[in-house]
């Protein structure tokens, strides 16, 4: 389609050129030579001779009109060039593609420091590529040996982010970054403190914005050892059972329906959260639901259609823009996430092979690891936003040498579920490698899949490491 626009695009400059010929040389008679010069005056306005025949009074009208927007397209083109080169020199330029309303949202976020990126490769110190997926794919193979030095954050939704092997490519999936948001701002810790850690939380609806919930709720809804959050889906696949057989393992329970959600009304009505996600015909879903229970709050995930429905202003509606909220910055690029995970892969170097804690070395260790576990430490670093949360509740300082040995204790033990959690969810289990390592990659097997209190003091210091890093990690580590 590209192609055939500029086809037509060259053609129509032609025109006025094809018709003067046909006039001058087709009609009148003159010589070929002297009527292509004429002609190419025209483009200048530079015929002042009575036109000989309409031919050639289409070609002197419509020459000049092509000329002037030539070059009204030449300064914008210029002006556009201009522009992304004096945001280039901020050093935070970040130049954003795509065709949707997403490209707009992110370039208003972004203000002054962002760079519309049209159709052809801007300079930038940063790249969003937020076009469909075959269309982000397609413009990061072509200009791949550009962007080699440059992070790139690409909208993908087929595939994880264990996928990508490019350090400086980072994948974003609406759903996921909807997702992790949600259970940032839904204060869950709080809610399960109210019900002794023993909660319920149902599904309406799955697919790809559900998948992502429970994953990302899995590894962030960690609260108390001894929890019992339950995870009740209405409309799950098979596919997800099958695909994350390491579920099982997992203490929360994870049960699925097969039957329609209206055959469990109490289950509806006591449940600790109600999810009722984007799906087809959702506001009927909810006017069912309105009349059918009595709970005071359940919680949507609306599209830009419902939001503008009378459904949106009933109170017992909890409202969440997912689609919208995605798109915040802060979820699509997340530079203290980042700092954050690559400051615990830095800082294990540093124990464990003596490297100097360097901006250089954090950088350069980072590109070492292999996908797994760089989503590892990014999963880690998600969590440390839950930490955070518990430690303003309990009135403690987010300082691990203030902390009392007992909390300190306590967060290490999360964390090793947590870390536990994101390998079976990955589909690893417990073994002892025959190589004498503690993991094997290729079997997926680590020794370390056990319970804390079984854990050697060095892999239990492990643990109680990784929070001290991330309380040591400030905003200003950016």
């Amino acid at each position: 389609m590209k192609k055939l626009t500029a086809a037509g695009k060259k053609l129509i400059f032609f025109l006025p050129l094809v018709c003067g010929m046909i006039g001058l040389v087709g009609q009148t008679g003159e010589d070929f030579l002297d009527a292509l010069y004429q002609c190419v005056g025209m483009y200048l306005m530079n015929y002042g001779d009575t036109p000989p025949n309409l031919w050639v009074e289409i070609a002197r009208w419509t020459a000049p009109l092509i000329t002037a927007s030539g070059a009204i397209l030449a300064i914008g083109v210029l002006r556009r060039m201009l522009g992304s080169w004096l945001r280039y020199l901020r050093q935070d330029s970040v130049a954003v593609y795509g065709t949707g309303p997403a490209k707009s949202v992110l370039l208003k976020q972004l203000g002054c420091r962002g760079v519309d990126g049209g159709q052809d490769l801007v300079p930038a110190h940063r790249y969003i590529l937020a076009d469909s997926e075959d269309k982000n794919f397609a413009f990061y193979q072509e200009h791949r040996q550009e962007l080699a030095e440059r992070q790139v954050y690409l909208q993908c939704r087929s595939l994880s982010a264990q996928s990508n092997t490019d350090p400086m490519l980072r994948f974003f999936c609406l759903e996921e970054n909807a997702a992790r948001l949600f259970w940032r701002q839904r204060g869950m810790y709080k809610l399960s403190c109210q019900q002794g850690h023993r909660l319920r939380i149902v599904f309406l609806g799955f697919e790809k914005l559900g998948e992502e919930l429970l994953l990302r709720g899995l590894q962030s809804n960690l609260f108390s050892p001894d929890q019992s959050i339950e995870y009740h889906i209405f409309g799950a696949t098979e596919r997800f059972g099958a695909v994350h057989r390491g579920t099982a393992q997992i203490g929360d329970p994870i049960i699925f329906y097969q039957e329609p959600w209206y055959t469990q009304l109490p289950l509806l009505e006591e449940a600790d959260l109600l999810l009722v996600l984007e799906q087809e015909g959702q506001a009927k879903l909810l006017e069912d639901l309105l009349l059918a229970t009595t709970r005071q709050e359940i919680d949507v995930f609306a599209g830009s259609t419902l939001m503008n429905s009378p459904l949106a202003k009933q109170q017992r509606l909890r409202l969440f823009a997912w689609e919208q909220a995605a798109l915040n910055l802060k979820i699509v690029m997340d530079d203290l996430l980042l700092a954050r995970a690559k400051a615990i892969n830095l800082r294990y170097g540093h124990l464990y092979s003596g490297l100097a804690e360097t901006a250089e070395n954090r950088e350069s260790e980072w590109a070492k690891l292999d996908a797994f576990t760089r989503e590892s430490n990014i999963s880690a670093a998600d969590y440390h936003m839950v930490r955070l949360d518990m430690l303003t509740a309990m009135g403690l300082p987010a300082a691990a040498e203030q902390l009392p040995p007992e909390v300190l204790e306590l967060l290490a033990e999360l964390e090793h579920i947590r870390w536990c959690r994101y390998h079976y969810l990955s589909n690893w289990t417990f073994g002892q490698p025959e190589n004498g390592k503690r993991k094997d990659p290729v079997r997926r097997i680590h020794a370390d899949l056990i319970p804390y209190q079984e854990l050697t003091h060095a892999e239990r210091e492990k643990d109680r490491e990784n929070v001290r890093i991330l309380l040591s990690v400030k905003e200003e580590d950016r």
